[in-house]
């Protein structure tokens, strides 16, 4: 009669036992532990099978990652076929304004605003001093912008940080006057004097729902992310004729009908610039993809877009970019805009300006 194999987990002796003890208790002889006969055999993986395993597991990965790379060429393949959708001449520098920080929040600047933690928004006259130190701010910056002669602007914290990352960029310019009244009351002659100074104006915003629970701010993700956009981009626009939007923590590749919906948001708004945060290839056809080139070079990906995609080109993030000096310059040269620091003086708006002014 066959005999059952089985591994005592007692003592990780080889057992033996008739098949007639199939779904019943025995005992070890070794250590007398009770152990259940299985309805199979419990055969010891050899040497050999054990290659034959990780052989059949190697090819099942080599095997998902060639139809990965395949849909992938796929869907490159196909949008090389459709028109490229980013039309924006204008490829000056454009300077981005942080108007907060976390770290420097305070019970009396809970928005942490300006990095001064001494500063008092709020109570009487809480508003009035917000207001007079974001003019200051303002003015500054538009010395700044003007020397680098940039197109534009993007503030990437309108709603101030009064919460930390991840959570610190709100990305809803609706939720102004609930998060950050002081700035509500300025943010009209905020925006009108930038706009007064011939330049363009834009937000971060986010393709997700900000909720609070318990009191404490979460970002949830949405479905249908071209209408969340849609709504805040359309917001933006009418309050303060924002163009330029840089989109933070979108999904890319992770999430796979978000190309589809930021193509169509393309379509359905083509005079502003989306610059998401996440992307690859296929987003150059209808995007100005963020690049910080202190985190690498970019220049490949750029090449390949510039040739499947004709006319597409990145925003460029030259922050601390003072040893890539000739990296920014090719990337200027090739059409890509340069992303900056606009609200002090600083190496990188030096080499900004250089540029901007066809000085070596």
């Amino acid at each position: 009669m066959a005999k059952i194999k089985i591994l005592c987990p007692g003592c990780a002796n080889l057992l033996r036992s008739s098949e007639r003890h199939r779904g019943r208790k025995i005992k070890c002889p070794h250590c007398k532990q009770l152990i259940l006969v299985p309805q199979i055999s419990l055969t010891p993986i050899t040497p050999l099978k054990r290659r034959k395993i990780k052989s059949m597991f190697r090819r099942i990965a080599l095997f998902t990652c060639l139809l990965i790379l395949l849909a992938m060429a796929a869907i490159v393949g196909s949008w090389s076929f459709q028109p490229t959708l980013i039309h924006w001449p204008n490829r000056r520098p454009i300077g981005t304004l942080f108007l907060a920080a976390n770290f420097y929040a305070s019970a009396t600047n809970p928005r942490g605003w300006f990095n001064d933690p001494n500063l008092d928004v709020t109570g009487p006259g809480g508003a009035q001093r917000f207001h007079t130190a974001l003019m200051k701010y303002t003015d500054r910056s538009l010395e700044v912008l003007k020397r680098t002669g940039a197109q534009g602007v993007i503030v990437w914290d309108l709603e101030g940080e009064q919460y930390p990352h991840k959570t610190s960029y709100i990305g809803d310019p609706r939720l102004l006057d609930q998060l950050a009244p002081e700035m509500a009351a300025s943010v009209d002659e905020f925006f009108a004097r930038l706009r007064n100074a011939g330049l363009k104006v834009g937000v971060t915003i986010r393709p997700q729902k900000l909720v609070f629970e318990h009191g404490q701010p979460r970002q949830t993700q949405v479905i249908n992310i071209k209408q969340s956009l849609l709504e805040k981009i359309d917001y933006a626009k009418a309050h303060w004729g924002a163009t330029l939007f840089y989109i933070d923590s979108n999904a890319g590749i992770r999430r796979p009908d978000e190309i589809w919906q930021l193509r169509s948001l393309a379509k359905a708004r083509p005079d502003v610039l989306q610059i998401p945060e996440h992307h690859y290839l296929p987003y150059w056809a209808f995007s100005a993809p963020y690049v910080a080139l202190r985190k690498g070079d970019s220049s490949t990906t750029a090449r390949w877009a510039q040739k499947l995609f004709p006319g597409s080109f990145q925003v460029l993030d030259v922050g601390d970019a003072d040893a890539n000096g000739m990296k920014v310059a090719a990337a200027w040269r090739k059409g890509n805009i340069l992303l900056f620091r606009a609200w002090f003086w600083s190496s990188d708006c030096e080499l900004v300006e250089r540029l901007a002014h066809g000085q070596k």
